[in-house]
């Protein structure tokens, strides 16, 4: 598996970077994101009532869905991990780093091929055009506590 972050010591400006699901992108696109996330819901969650709203959706699988091991799996795409970990993080912007590392944490002792080095994570986000996934700069003291969009 690969894990290095590429930037060989340089400061490509990535660090001042994070990415989000835009619900304004699925609006937009006349696209529905309920219907998608709600695809990720557990089997739990599935025999419940469904929520209706982005955030009460999102609550549901940051508290419930995430929590399970085969939330995030290694036979998933890398595009469809790295939409199920900012599900599970509640849509709160999170930098390639952070990323990384929360992927390696599903990723266990397992080792393989597969490419998850802060490089490819950017090149699979910015060639997104399923999942509205974007990214947010931000200022050198800036921090998002929470997601840039409310409901």
């Amino acid at each position: 598996m690969t894990v290095d972050n590429g930037d060989n010591g340089a400061d490509n400006g990535e660090s001042l970077c994070k990415y989000y699901i835009d619900l304004d992108w699925y609006r937009e696109q006349e696209r529905s994101f309920v219907l998608l996330a709600a695809s990720r819901l557990c089997p739990s969650s599935q025999k419940k009532k469904i929520p209706k709203s982005d955030t009460a959706l999102m609550n549901t699988l940051k508290q419930c869905c995430s929590k399970s091991e085969q939330y995030i799996t290694l036979d998933m795409t890398l595009t469809e991990s790295i939409f199920r970990l900012l599900l599970a993080n509640g849509n709160k912007p999170m930098s390639l780093e952070q990323m990384q590392a929360r992927l390696l944490q599903h990723a266990g002792d397992m080792t393989g091929s597969r490419d998850i080095s802060v490089p490819k994570l950017k090149l699979v986000i910015d060639n997104d055009r399923y999942y509205g996934m974007t990214s947010i700069e931000l200022d050198d003291e800036e921090d998002l506590n929470s997601s840039p969009q409310n409901d």
